[in-house]
């Protein structure tokens, strides 16, 4: 494998508290009733257009959106941290060769701006999130495989919900689950991934 595409929330950065604290206020703005936080655990990981079509009326769906944005934009970017020792796991992947990609269902500029923000930006060859008609992890995997012609048989994907692996699976890369991440670890292994590993520096190790 050559070619590692990387989920950005719960994998490279911790965006908890953040994410949190914007799904509060946007269900707060739009008068609907918030679901308790066990659930709003659950929203990490999947697109934002999915999340509110689930939970709020379909007609409040494309504001609920809008209203999520604007505050993560001006709140929620900067409670988001870089879990430890992930910039020396991406130094030594770009050192060893490796050709590094984020796949991340979170806004593609939003994703960009907190990866320069982190200063982490250089270590990818390329940052792809969500955009119209190209919300799904699966699809987004399939937007990196064309433009840069990677085999699928080179390529794998690392990541901390069912939505990562899922994505993977239905694309037909190889899958690393991460145990640090927002999903417990029993629903990780309800998808069978086709490797679990516990911190980042364990991930180095399979890799290399």
């Amino acid at each position: 494998m050559k070619y590692i595409f990387f989920d950005l929330d719960g994998t490279l950065v911790d965006s908890s508290e953040g994410i949190e604290t914007t799904f509060l206020h946007t269900f707060n703005e739009l008068g609907v009733p918030a679901p308790d936080k066990k659930t709003i655990r659950t929203f990490m990981g999947p697109p934002l257009e999915v999340t509110f079509t689930n939970h709020v009326p379909k007609e409040l769906v494309t504001k609920a959106v809008e209203i999520y944005r604007t505050y993560y934009k001006e709140t929620g970017q900067q409670q988001i941290y870089l879990y430890p020792t992930i910039k020396e796991l991406l130094h030594q992947l770009k050192g060893l060769g490796y050709h590094l990609f984020i796949t991340t269902s979170k806004n593609q500029e939003v994703s960009l701006e907190i990866a320069h923000s982190l200063g982490i930006s250089d270590y990818f060859e390329g940052i792809y999130g969500s955009i119209p008609g190209s919300m799904h992890k699966a699809d987004i995997i399939h937007r990196v495989l064309v433009d840069h012609q990677i085999p699928k048989e080179e390529a794998c994907i690392v990541g901390d919900t069912k939505f990562d692996i899922i994505g993977g699976k239905t694309i037909g890369i190889h899958t690393i689950a991460v145990s640090w991440g927002f999903a417990p670890l029993e629903q990780l292994k309800e998808e069978t991934p086709d490797t679990i590993v516990d911190s980042p520096l364990a991930l180095l190790t399979h890799l290399s």
